[in-house]
C-alpha cells in the first residue's frame, strides 16, 4: 500500500474509532511500526491527528478536514466519473465558476475544453491545473488563503465575487444531509461558498458518497437552494431517494445518456 493510501486508511480508522494503536496498524497493513510512526508524524504535522503513547487520536477539529494532498487520493474513480458526467452540463460560451475541493478539481480537468467559456476559480489546485493551457480564459479570485482548502476565501473574495453573475458554478462540500443541507467545518469556507452560490444562475454540487449523511457546524445552503447534486451515491440508497424529493440528484455511473 502506498504512503498516501496508507495515511488515508489511518485517518479513516481514527475517524471511526477515535484512536489507533501503532502495533495494530502495523499488523493490519503489513508494515513495520517505524513506517506507521513516520505516517503518524506526517499526519500530526498537518494537524490532522494528535500523537499519544503507542498510537494516535483525532484532533478536536473535524476529522473529515484532511489535507488536500490526501483528499486527492481518496475515491479518484468516483470523482472522475462525477466530473465526466458534468461535462455535458457546460454549454459553449458559458461563464463557469470552479470552487475549492478535489471533486471540483476533477470537474475542472474535464470541462476546461468547452468552447469559448470563461472560467473563474478561488481554488489554487484548479488554477494550477488550468493555467497550463494558454488558450483558456481563466480568472482567479483574490482572498485570504486557507491551506486546508487550498483556496482563497473570506470577505475580500466575497466582495470580488459580488461583481459577477455566473452561468454555472460547481461547488464542493464536506457534508450533505437531508435536514442540515450543505455544510462545512470551516466558517470562512461556508461563507464564501454561500456568496458564490448567490451569484449563480445554476448551482451544481459535486460530492462522492462519503459526504452524504454528514453534518458540520457551518451551513452553506439548504438542499432546495441547489439546482443539481451529482454524485456516485447509489440511486437506491434511502438518503438518495429522500434528497430527490427536495432537489434534483443524479448518480453519475451509467447515466451518460441521461437527458439534461
Amino acid at each position: 500500500m502506498k504512503q498516501t493510501k496508507r495515511q488515508i486508511y489511518i485517518l479513516e480508522t481514527i475517524k471511526v474509532n477515535g484512536e489507533v494503536n501503532t502495533q495494530d496498524l502495523a499488523r493490519k497493513l503489513n508494515v513495520s511500526t517505524m513506517t506507521i510512526n513516520r505516517d503518524f508524524k506526517a499526519l500530526a504535522s498537518t494537524g490532522a491527528i494528535q500523537l499519544i503513547y503507542g498510537g494516535a487520536i483525532t484532533c478536536e477539529r473535524n476529522a473529515s478536514e484532511y489535507p488536500m494532498s490526501l483528499k486527492e487520493e481518496a475515491n479518484p474513480d468516483a470523482k472522475k466519473c462525477i466530473a465526466g458526467w458534468c461535462k455535458q452540463l457546460v454549454k459553449p460560451g458559458s461563464s463557469v465558476f470552479i470552487e475549492t475541493g478535489t471533486t471540483t478539481l476533477a470537474v475542472a480537468k474535464e470541462i476546461f475544453r468547452t468552447e469559448n467559456c470563461t472560467f473563474y476559480t478561488n481554488s489554487l489546485l484548479a488554477m494550477n491545473a488550468l493555467s497550463k493551457y494558454e488558450s483558456i480564459d481563466l480568472h482567479v479570485i483574490p482572498g485570504k488563503y486557507r491551506s486546508l482548502s487550498q483556496g482563497f476565501l473570506g470577505l475580500q473574495a466575497v466582495d470580488y465575487i459580488k461583481q459577477f453573475n455566473f452561468d454555472i458554478v460547481f461547488i464542493g462540500t464536506e457534508g450533505i444531509d437531508l435536514n442540515s443541507g450543505i455544510t462545512l467545518p470551516n466558517e470562512e469556507d461556508a461563507y464564501t461558498k454561500k456568496a458564490i452560490m448567490r451569484q449563480a444562475q445554476q448551482v451544481i454540487v459535486v460530492a462522492d458518497q462519503t459526504k452524504f449523511g454528514l453534518t458540520h457546524l457551518h451551513k452553506a445552503s439548504d438542499l432546495n437552494d441547489v439546482d443539481l447534486i451529482v454524485t456516485d451515491l447509489d440511486e437506491n440508497a434511502p438518503l438518495f431517494r429522500a434528497i430527490s424529493n427536495i432537489t434534483r440528484i443524479i448518480s453519475a455511473p451509467g447515466l451518460s445518456n441521461f437527458p439534461v
